[in-house]
């Protein structure tokens, strides 16, 4: 029995299963979306003249004999209407209510506050605003976000750059930490495989810009934490979900939910395939995930995640300029004789436990295990590796004081993975005589520090640090090519990387931030083991500071608000690409950059009566000028002081609307100009500027409060824009460019059964 038809059978077992476990019962609790308590909602039916007000622990009963609608609100959360049965128990969850762009609560670098109160260039999107579009990919949303860019070099390939972080990253995700349901997904070989997760993974997103080491570690891009599920919309909730698109595209998923007083517990499959907009460009990738949580006391949560991502896809590779206006749908001459594909196959655990041990000092801990295979055929050599990475993190949030001006976050997080990888020749697709083995074991270690004081309510002053360690141990067990067996060991100095940021609020509402850090990005297992053969040795931590200036708040206009980003951030060391002859990526130390940045964004919400036509409308503006350059930067004997930086522009700017109806229509539209790029640090080749307009239009259907239908209908690239997305950089050969798809178009719905 094949995994996924295994999978379906286990599903659907579960399903009914926990169906039976709920009981009814004539009582509701209303939570937030991390499942705390609500103190103070309120259930209101104009129908029966009913208000009741809920407890401290959320809870609130309701005296009806018969069916009845229901609101149930509360001033910091959306309104939620819903249909309650006589006899019934429901847990409800509500989302939270983001009038203004500080208003939403992330964690930053300190416990839970709103943007108002963190320093630094912190982005937040909610789940509604990841699935605006097609429900297959993260990359148009977050390339909403100003200062980053997320790429998908060809189906399932992600690439993504925060303030030019993409430099010394070919294909794949470096030098961006991210996190999964509080543990750390990427790796202590600095290596993130995003691309093992479906969309049904991914829920809320945080994004921190710029160094972030202080509290968690390596990456000078910075941080992206991500949440697997969103309990406002799937709670009690069984949801299938269906599309179809061009060249091939189709997705399948189920999720389900049971959501208790004191658990709640859910499931979820998805498979999507595509077979691309180029030749061997496909792509098919089945995910299933279980998780859980139990809350054993008020004080106590329990949670547990387990997932297994079964991904194939082709890699058509890059073109030069001659092939890409000839035939932009090509692959590079050898990618199908050879089949460059990858085959990728992960299993994760992750175990997570907060503990309050008193209103002053909380824990949270995460113990994670990850399994993976990898295989990569490619055009010029076969890769087998197998990786089995584990470790944990811990974090406890201390007030000092009664009135909370005091405050500290420390704890450790630690890392290790065990790797056994092989370079085969390629021969017509198959593994051909080993060319080098090596087993490999990466260990990370990182200690931080946060605290903030706050004298008066408009000022406070934070301070934070951390000592962060690596060691890479490569033992050679086979080499063919040098004949030359050998043993690296490279343990990088111990970085020590401070932060100090001050913020004022002022009585209008508006908030000024001023941030000093330090962060540093060490050379990942990629690039200190080369596909050619080699051990790179001698590549060594960029490191660098980074001067930030934040303004926030309210303008004028009711419901209209932004978020202003200035920020001057210097590298040393800074590590680049180059290619041999033979298209072999490479990689070195080559001098230092200057980087200056304006990154705004500005957010617009109309809101009407009932008895309007529209039931809301949303705009964001989002600009982005980056000066990037490099200062002193000598390679390979020529002298590129000066020059742009090589694979980021110097200019972007999206505009995105959100229209509701109130007949329950909706139309999500995003534009986004994206200026010329430096494809070469000698600045001899740029890519066009080119303009992404992307709609979709739907409908949703409810009926007796239980069963949910949407339909909707989409085209990206509504230009038909001819582009080049996600660029090899500095590409031997010319071979810059990763055509992007032309217009097309998809169809999609979702069916949700409430308990």
């Amino acid at each position: 029995m094949n995994l996924r038809r295994y999978t379906l059978i286990m599903l659907v077992c579960f399903c009914a299963f926990t169906s039976l476990v709920v009981e009814a019962q004539t009582k509701l609790i209303i939570l937030d979306e991390q499942l705390k308590p609500v103190d103070g909602a309120v259930v209101f039916s104009a129908q029966l003249g009913i208000e009741e007000v809920a407890d401290v622990n959320g809870k609130v009963e309701v005296a009806i004999d018969e069916a009845v609608l229901v609101e149930i609100s509360h001033v910091a959360h959306i309104t939620k209407s819903m249909v309650l049965f006589p006899n019934k128990r429901y847990s409800v969850v509500l989302s939270q209510q983001v009038l203004s762009l500080d208003d939403a609560v992330v964690e930053g670098f300190s416990a839970n506050n709103t943007l108002r109160e963190q320093a630094g260039g912190i982005e937040k999107l909610s789940k509604q605003s990841l699935v605006r579009f097609g429900e297959t990919s993260p990359v148009d949303p977050i390339s909403l976000l100003p200062g980053i860019t997320f790429e998908e070099r060809a189906a399932g390939s992600y690439r993504i750059s925060i303030r030019g972080s993409s430099l010394r990253s070919p294909f794949g995700i470096r030098n961006v930490k991210v996190y999964w349901n509080g543990m750390p997904f990427t790796g202590p070989g600095g290596n993130t495989y995003l691309n093992l997760f479906d969309m049904d993974n991914l829920s809320g997103l945080e994004v921190i810009k710029g160094p972030s080491a202080s509290m968690y570690g390596a990456g000078t891009g910075g941080v992206m934490k991500f949440n697997s599920t969103d309990y406002a919309s799937l709670a009690n909730t069984t949801r299938f979900g269906a599309l179809w698109g061009a060249y091939g595209e189709s997705r399948y998923s189920i999720q389900h939910n049971t959501t208790g007083e004191k658990f709640s517990i859910t499931a979820k499959f998805a498979n999507q395939k595509t077979d691309g907009y180029r030749v061997q460009n496909f792509m098919d990738r089945s995910v299933f995930e279980l998780n859980g949580l139990y809350f054993p006391s008020d004080k106590q949560t329990i949670s547990a995640d387990i997932a297994y991502t079964d991904l194939y896809y082709g890699i058509p590779g890059g073109l030069n300029k001659d092939q890409y206006d000839e035939n932009p749908q090509q692959a590079r001459p050898g990618s199908v004789l050879q089949n460059a594909s990858i085959d990728h196959k992960m299993l994760l655990v992750n175990l997570g436990h907060e503990y309050e041990f008193s209103e002053k000092l909380s824990n949270t801990t995460n113990l994670f295990l990850t399994n993976r295979d990898f295989e990569n055929p490619f055009i010029l050599d076969y890769k087998r590796d197998e990786e089995t990475r584990y470790g944990f993190r811990t974090q406890f949030d201390h007030r000092l004081d009664e009135a909370g001006q005091f405050n500290l976050n420390y704890g450790w997080e630690l890392q290790r993975a065990d790797y056994d990888g092989k370079n085969f020749g390629n021969v017509s697709g198959h593994a051909d005589t080993i060319r080098f083995a090596d087993e490999m074991t990466n260990t990370e270690s990182m200690f931080f520090l946060n605290g903030s004081y706050k004298p008066t309510d408009f000022w406070t002053v934070s301070a934070g640090a951390s000592l962060h360690s690596l060691t890479y141990d490569i033992d050679r067990t086979i080499d063919e090519i040098n004949n030359n067996p050998q043993r690296l060991k490279k343990q990088f100095d111990n970085v020590f990387s401070p932060r100090v940021s001050v913020s004022r609020l002022f009585n209008n509402g508006m908030n000024a931030h001023f941030s000093i850090s330090n962060g540093f990005s060490a050379p990942t297992t990629s690039e200190v083991r080369t596909n050619e053969g080699s051990l790179n040795e001698d590549l060594e931590a960029e490191k660098g500071t980074n001067y930030e200036l934040n303004f926030r708040g309210p303008i004028g206009l009711k419901g209209l608000s932004f978020d202003l980003s200035l920020f001057h951030f210097d590298l040393d060391q800074s590590i680049t690409t180059y290619t041999d002859p033979n298209g072999v990526v490479l990689f070195r130390n080559a001098g230092s950059l200057k980087q200056n940045g304006l990154e705004l964004q500005v957010l617009k919400k109309w809101f009407f009566g009932e008895e309007s036509f529209f039931d809301q409308i949303t705009s964001t503006l989002a600009y982005t000028h980056h000066n990037f350059e490099f200062g002193d930067y000598i390679s390979g004997g020529d002298d590129f002081s000066g020059n742009d930086l090589t694979g980021t522009a110097p200019n972007v700017l999206g505009f995105s609307t959100d229209v509701a109806f109130a007949n329950r229509f909706y139309v999500n539209t995003s534009y986004q100009y994206t200026d010329e790029i430096p494809l070469n640090d000698a600045n001899s080749v740029y890519s066009d500027g080119f303009h992404q307009l992307n709609a979709k239009l739907g409908y949703d259907v409810e009926a007796a409060g239980k069963i949910g239908l949407s339909v909707f209908l989409g085209v990206n690239n509504l230009l038909d824009e001819k582009y080049s997305l996600g660029n090899d950089l500095n590409a031997f050969g010319g071979r810059y460019y990763q055509p992007a798809p032309d217009r097309n178009f998809y169809f999609g719905l979702k069916l949700n059964l409430r308990k």
